[in-house]
């Protein structure tokens, strides 16, 4: 190995990599509650029982709570408090073989609901997961109707105390990462031909990072208007911080009207509230009027995204679409299902639940790559059999577990949020110290490392019909469509909105393909090289629709040559051996023609996908998460 080489390779660099996203602190109290007040009670009551059911339904709608708005949020514990327990109730109303064939069927169900959106791909896999955990959680001593209940009753305590977030709901981690980079642009500028400057030059990027990994990585992967919203603006706040460096670095401090509309923006980004509109100055400097146009555009376009007059509302509505891909999921998702139930049954295990449990979680659809969750999980659950080993042995069980217990319930939302494997070791050793078997920690780890055995096995068996589209080609398809929203823009064309929805969709889709790419070993290293790409293809669709609003009268026939340029790259993309660095190049030509009618400002966009290169290595460990 040569000197400076890194001794693991960047795949598993970024497989075990955190992401360095801030806690919500009401999803913690959420979670602690939850899964603690139930405890307590039980422990109180001596209905211990009763007390283990009404936290695994806490655990249930804590697994779907991710970091979103307020309305997005509810509707999503809602749904899953909904379907989980009905998965609770399937389960623990079969037994034996009909509950193997039970689980099957449920897992199919699963994956399809993938195809109906974030929030019923995210209640769908808690259905199955938890359908999975009721065929090991009987009791002689309570009736199915009464597990049913109590788990019921866990779950509604924890939707309940989601609800009750209400008040809080403007102090969300996304909005206090997007505020503070307007806060240290501020403190930057005024403290200019000082010796604050270089650290202040520091912090900025330190929060320009921060609202990055949580807009892009991990938290924020639940798309929501809240969320849409402050991508838009943390997108747009390339031109104004590199004006703000330029500023800074001549000596010259801007206009106070420059840093009013600054700290005006980081106010709206705390509270939600609409700026006002900016009017740029008469500045001699072109620092300062680069500032002024830079602010001036985001506010327009952040007024355009907020203002119901200037953006309908526009619903989504029911939307349900099963391809072939979705078949080939619920395929392999069924295969490997059956596969861990014939293990558990054949091998006459006590809690063989355990080897189908893994394999529903390693599989959850739109969770990632299944290899590296496959790895994490293994790896994640040999850490937390070693802590619930080593606090069995060192304290003794009721009262005295209870305080791990509540401190790993509190844990749980932060680990979701940051990295899979993290999470796994969380929730393995919460299960194990409620369970209080010296002798099930073994037992569990034998159990999940079958599963993960399965899951390669089955998945490496199933990889030539299960693998998606090349990279490439995947980019060929995203510009096609990118093509076609630019052709309705530029030509004032009806359906222009409906086309910007499935386009940004697909980009999504893109980002989600280049995130799995990132940590397989085969593909790793190319997938790199096409991440500054994706981001720009999301500036060319802004730059549309800043050109569609703004312009009353459209010059067809540059438009023709716009949308002809992006045919042509597609075609390109789709031959032999297409080198990112030409496509990244022709898209920028594109960019720049489609802004040179309306102030262009291509410093930004070659500042914006050069930012983009070097935080390509950031974690998608949080993309794997539950």
């Amino acid at each position: 190995m040569t000197a400076g080489t890194p001794f693991f390779p960047a795949w598993l660099r970024r497989m075990l990599r955190p992401a360095s996203l801030p806690a919500d602190w009401t999803r913690v109290c959420a979670a602690a509650v939850g899964v603690g007040a139930p405890q307590v009670v039980g422990l109180l009551t001596g209905r211990t029982e009763e007390a283990v059911l009404a936290s695994v339904g806490a655990l249930c709608v804590s697994f779907s709570d991710l970091t979103t708005s307020y309305r997005h949020r509810l509707r999503r514990v809602g749904l899953t408090a909904v379907l989980g327990t009905a998965g609770f109730a399937v389960g623990a109303a079969t037994t034996g073989a009909p509950a193997a064939a039970v689980v099957v069927a449920v897992a199919v169900l699963s994956v399809l609901a993938s195809a109906m959106g974030d929030l019923w791909a995210a209640a769908g896999a808690q259905l199955l997961t938890f359908c999975i955990v009721a065929t090991g959680q009987r009791s002689g001593a309570l009736s199915v109707g009464e597990h049913v209940l109590w788990f019921a009753c866990g779950a509604s305590l924890v939707v309940a105390m989601v609800a009750a977030t209400w008040p809080f709901r403007r102090a969300t981690p996304a909005r206090r990462a997007v505020a503070a980079v307007f806060t240290e642009i501020v403190r930057m500028v005024t403290a200019t031909g000082t010796a604050e400057a270089t650290a202040s030059r520091r912090e900025l990027t330190r929060a320009l990072n921060d609202a990055h990994d949580l807009l892009v990585d991990g938290a924020a992967v639940s798309r929501s208007r809240v969320h849409d919203r402050l991508y838009l603006v943390h997108a747009r706040t390339t031109p104004i911080v590199e004006a703000s460096v330029a500023l800074v670095h001549a000596g010259i401090r801007p206009p106070n009207r420059a840093l009013d509309a600054l700290r005006s923006l980081a106010r709206c980004m705390r509270t939600g509230a609409v700026p006002d509109r900016y009017d740029p100055g008469d500045d001699d400097s072109a620092l300062v009027r680069a500032l002024d146009r830079g602010i001036a555009e985001l506010v327009t376009a952040f007024r355009r995204a907020k203002l119901p007059a200037a953006s309908p509302r526009q619903r989504s509505g029911f939307r349900f679409a099963v391809g072939r891909r979705t078949w080939i999921l619920a395929l392999r998702m069924a295969l490997c299902l059956a596969a861990a139930e014939c293990v558990g049954l054949v091998a006459g295990l006590d809690r063989g639940y355990w080897v189908a449990l893994t394999v529903a979680l390693v599989l959850k659809p739109n969770s990632g790559s299944v290899f590296a969750r496959t790895v994490l999980r293994g790896v994640g659950t040999v850490l937390g059999v070693l802590v619930a080993l080593a606090i069995l042995s060192a304290v003794p069980g009721g009262w005295w577990t209870l305080p791990f217990v509540v401190a790993l319930a509190a844990e749980l939302p932060v680990a979701l949020s940051r990295h899979y494997g993290l999470f796994t070791a969380v929730v393995t050793t919460l299960v194990l110290l409620q369970t209080e078997g010296h002798g099930v920690p073994t037992a569990r780890l034998v159990d999940s490392l079958v599963g993960c055995a399965i899951v390669l096995l089955v998945g490496f068996l199933l990889r030539p019909l299960s693998r998606g589209p090349a990279l490439p080609v995947q980019f060929a398809d995203a510009v096609d469509e990118v093509a076609e929203y630019v052709s309705l823009s530029l030509a004032g064309r009806h359906g222009r909105s409906a086309q910007r929805r499935r386009t940004y969709r697909r980009l999504a889709d893109l980002r989600a393909a280049l995130q799995q790419h990132l940590v397989d070993p085969a593909a790793a290293r190319g997938a790199e090289h096409w991440w500054p790409t994706a981001a720009l293809l999301e500036r060319l669709v802004d730059a549309a629709t800043e050109r569609a609003l703004a312009t009353a009268e459209h010059d067809l026939q540059h438009a023709q040559r716009l949308v002809s340029a992006l045919h042509a790259t597609s075609r390109r993309l789709r031959g032999p051996s297409p080198s990112p660095t030409a496509f990244h190049d022709e898209l920028t030509s594109v960019y720049s023609g489609l802004n040179r009618a309306s102030s262009p400002d291509l410093a930004g966009s070659a500042g914006h996908a050069t930012a983009c290169r070097t935080s390509c290595s950031w974690s998608v460990a949080s993309q794997t998460s539950t």
